[in-house]
């Protein structure tokens, strides 16, 4: 039984999708639904400094703005929802909050707002889907 769903989601136009496919499974189960947003600042933007840490800070603004109204719609829809907006490479992401928040199922795009066309899964999705301790189900 699916009690639980980690919902990854980037705010692309593909994740839309994954993000209503998720809706309609949590409802038909009842599960809840963990909605997560990685953002992860480029390497040459980790230094130490004002301006660095500045947009980092306006990275991590945009992502809790960008999950809390994934999460405030899927509220909306009569849905248990816990939204999280976490900092790091989305794979790395995904599986650490699989084993904190301990779902039962994956619900993710097979791509996000870098993938390339033609190819059946990104990156993210391939690594999350090989790593995964609990089942994935890959939105195309």
């Amino acid at each position: 039984m699916i009690k639980k769903l980690l919902l990854p989601t980037d705010g692309s136009e593909h994740a839309e999708r994954t993000v209503q496919y998720a809706t309609e499974l949590a409802k038909m189960s009842g599960a809840t639904i963990v909605a997560l947003y990685a953002f992860n600042p480029p390497v040459s933007l980790r230094s130490r400094g004002a301006m660095m840490e500045e947009f980092r800070a306006s990275l991590a603004e945009e992502a809790r703005e960008i999950i809390a109204e994934v999460g405030e719609r899927l509220k909306a829809e009569g849905l248990q929802v816990t939204a999280l907006a976490v900092e790091g490479p989305a794979a790395e992401a995904i599986l650490r909050a699989t084993e904190d928040e301990k779902p039962d199922l994956i619900v993710m795009g097979s791509r996000g707002n870098g993938g390339l066309p033609g190819l059946p899964l990104g990156g993210v999705a391939e690594r999350v889907v090989r790593m995964s301790p609990v089942p994935v189900l890959v939105v195309k």
